[in-house]
């Protein structure tokens, strides 16, 4: 029986990195879409025409990309 190396343990351990870079993009996405439902709601709520769309948008792609950066310095940590 062969012994498992170190190596082959961590890699089962951690997702692909070609799942890593999906999840940060769906979190980009995510952020986008939410904060446009959001201000969506606003604007329908309070009358506010397109600005709760708007802000809420910039709002979420501002959260996506604080996790990007975030993600993108622990992968480079690693």
């Amino acid at each position: 029986m062969a012994k498992e190396t170190k190596d082959s343990t961590d890699r089962k351990d951690d997702p692909p990195q070609q799942a890593n870079l999906a999840m940060v993009g769906l979190q980009v996405a995510v952020g986008v879409a939410v904060g446009f439902a959001i201000g969506w709601w606003l604007d329908k709520r309070y009358g506010w025409g397109n600005k709760g769309q708007t802000i809420g948008s910039l709002l979420g792609l501002a959260g996506g990309l604080y996790l990007l950066i975030k993600d993108a310095i622990r992968i480079n940590k690693d």
